[in-house]
């Protein structure tokens, strides 16, 4: 996660509401804030196959109904025991669409009783104005809603779905109303790269407090589009976009980001090298902590089923099932050699990654390295950075 308002203008507003207690050590100032401890990951669950949309992207190939075997609600239940046991700072539940499963709502406030800290990602056009009031009540504390377009037609296109932009436009602004911290999200591809600055536009007119950027991963019906990603001169566009609306935004109450992409800390690096060289060794520091992909270490992710993987964009990399051991087993106690080595991911890089000055603060996308080299530790070729010749590829003018 890089949060370019947090970076270039000390700034955040979802950010520091959610995360105010994963500070970092005492060592460093209290400005530079985790995302996770290592030995406790945010928790990404998919609490159910089932969706209403048919997105092109989708990590898990979601289906119009539920798996017949996913999880029970009293495994659900349990799951919640344990990680309440173990102290994980942050659930996110997720699916398909994890707001029509019939548990959601009953875990919500079993977390919410549980102490659990818990956070949702959805289509938003299921949220009614009562299941916004009910996730209040459940202390969800953060909904991000995928909005892949400010242009009706062409996210409806994408998500397969006529009028899902109208209903997460309304599902949105129920959220709000209840008082719920909410914010887009987008995917973005050679259909949609060019929607981000209206989007944003969109979100500043609507008052929405985060605006949260992810870059296509060709994993599960996203491989089937691989070559819709979009050119590392396409990508540089994209982040000289955001980086310039931090700053210019920096007195409204929005906060820009991306997520899953630790690339985009190098642009800012190397942009801030040239433009304001007196910010850039505190935002290598924010970044370092932040330690780049997290697969494997500071995010897990849980699937319908109990399969346990590093990441939520690596279903393939099974680690174990929670009906066969605990996830404190499985993520603790007796990780196997895949997990232990994938921790060990900064000294095994292969490529550009491996020889590359950022990464301590990159790493790349591991899965991206897999999907196009067959290996989780070889370069991300997505990347925007050459590290051979020591700056960003195909960089635009100023």
């Amino acid at each position: 996660m890089i949060v370019f308002s947090k970076i270039l203008a000390d700034k955040g507003t979802v950010w520091d509401a959610i995360r105010a207690r994963e500070m970092a050590s005492r060592e460093v100032p209290d400005d530079l804030i985790r995302f996770s401890s290592e030995d406790k990951p945010v928790v990404m669950w998919n609490i159910t196959r089932a969706c209403n949309l048919r997105c092109k992207h989708c990590y898990l190939d979601a289906q119009l109904g539920p798996h017949p075997d996913e999880l029970t609600l009293e495994e659900g239940m349990k799951l919640l025991d344990e990680f309440a046991d173990i102290g994980i700072p942050m659930v996110i539940m997720t699916g398909g669409e994890p707001l029509i499963s019939k548990n959601f709502l009953p875990l919500a406030f079993y977390a919410k009783e549980k102490g659990l800290r818990m956070v949702v990602s959805t289509n938003g056009t299921v949220i009614t104005r009562d299941l916004a009031r009910k996730m209040k009540d459940a202390d969800i504390l953060y909904v991000g809603v995928s909005l892949d377009a400010a242009d009706p037609a062409l996210h409806d296109e994408f998500r397969g779905v006529k009028g899902a932009w109208e209903r997460a436009i309304t599902g949105i602004k129920n959220a709000m109303d209840a008082g719920l911290k909410t914010g887009f999200r987008i995917t973005i591809s050679k259909a949609n790269w060019k929607e981000v600055p209206a989007l944003i536009d969109l979100a500043v007119e609507m008052k929405v407090p985060r605006f949260c950027l992810y870059h296509l991963v060709p994993t599960g019906r996203g491989s089937e589009i691989a070559d819709w990603d979009i050119t590392p001169r396409e990508r540089i566009a994209v982040l000289q976009h955001l980086y310039d609306r931090a700053i210019e935004l920096q007195d409204e109450d929005i906060e820009i980001l991306t997520t899953d992409s630790p690339m985009d800390g190098v642009y800012i690096l190397e942009r801030l090298k040239r433009e304001d060289p007196e910010r850039f060794d505190l935002a290598r520091r924010l970044l370092a902590i932040s330690g780049g992909c997290s697969i494997g270490k500071k995010v897990a992710n849980i699937d319908y089923l109990g399969n346990v993987s590093p990441c939520h964009f690596t279903p393939h990399q099974r680690l174990g099932n929670i009906r066969e051991r605990s996830f404190r087993e499985i993520w603790m106690e007796h990780p196997c050699e895949s997990l232990i080595q994938l921790r060990r991911m900064k000294e095994l890089l292969k490529g550009a990654c491996g020889i590359c000055e950022y990464r301590d603060v990159c790493g790349g996308c591991r899965q991206k390295a897999y999907f196009y080299r067959g290996d989780l530790f070889e370069e991300d070729p997505t990347c925007i950075f050459d590290p051979y010749r020591g700056k960003l590829k195909e960089e635009l003018p100023k």
